[in-house]
């Protein structure tokens, strides 16, 4: 066997194999997930304004409710995406939207048409979210805010991304199953963990329908949106 071009075949191989390898996701330079860090600065500039608005009625109106679809106020279904009940809510789905939102777009590629794809993805994930608290959880009332049903899709995403970068595990395949383990027992976690929490602080739990909704798209779409060496 003939020796290619980095020296001996074992040292080829390691080298090719070291190739298909993805850095960990925080190696990633802002300017190639440009995607996840406009999602982070929009949530954190909304924060302020929830901080200083004037009037609870004003940030109330923004929030996601039946009475709000009701009323024609379709944007509520974005604006509620990037607004949090509070500093442990922020900071919770900020560090899960870090890791996660790095790995995903990252793999959408570093283009303005990968960072792109990534943002629709990221809100179409969140209005998914959205839409299934509707449809299940709003006749409960109350409002609902918070980037836990994108977050949730982004997560859906990387269940489905191999580590070494090649196309994504069919939907329907075993290791699939195996790690949506950790979701699971998350959302039971995080949900029992919150409501202990804000007991008696007339705030109100998790919107697990968000999770549920934003999951489920994330799980089921995430190929369409990658580019095509990396789809099944």
């Amino acid at each position: 066997m003939t020796e290619g071009p980095w020296g001996s075949p074992t040292e080829s191989a390691d080298r090719a194999a070291e190739a298909r390898t993805p850095e960990p996701a925080f190696n990633t330079r802002p300017a190639q997930a440009w995607g996840v860090f406009l999602i982070v600065a929009l949530i954190g500039l909304t924060y302020l304004w929830q901080l200083t608005a004037p009037d609870p009625e004003t940030e109330f109106a923004a929030a996601l409710s039946a009475r709000s679809i009701a009323e024609g106020r379709w944007q509520t279904l974005f604006t509620s995406m990037f607004m949090h009940g509070g500093v442990a809510h922020l900071v919770m789905n900020l560090s899960a939207l870090l890791p996660f939102g790095l790995i995903v777009a990252r793999r959408m590629g570093p283009t303005v048409g990968g960072q792109l794809r990534f943002l629709v993805f990221y809100l179409l994930a969140g209005l998914a979210g959205n839409g299934v608290w509707l449809l299940m959880g709003a006749g409960q009332g109350g409002a609902v805010v918070g980037a836990s049903g994108a977050i949730f899709g982004l997560w859906a995403a990387v269940l489905r991304m191999r580590r070494d970068g090649g196309p994504l595990y069919p939907l329907f395949s075993w290791e699939v199953a195996r790690q949506m383990v950790g979701p699971l027992i998350a959302n039971v976690l995080v949900t029992v963990a919150f409501g202990v929490m804000t007991a008696g602080s007339g705030v109100g739990g998790i919107a697990w329908q968000a999770h549920l909704g934003g999951f489920l798209f994330g799980l089921a779409t995430i190929g369409l949106f990658l580019p095509p060496r990396q789809r099944v």
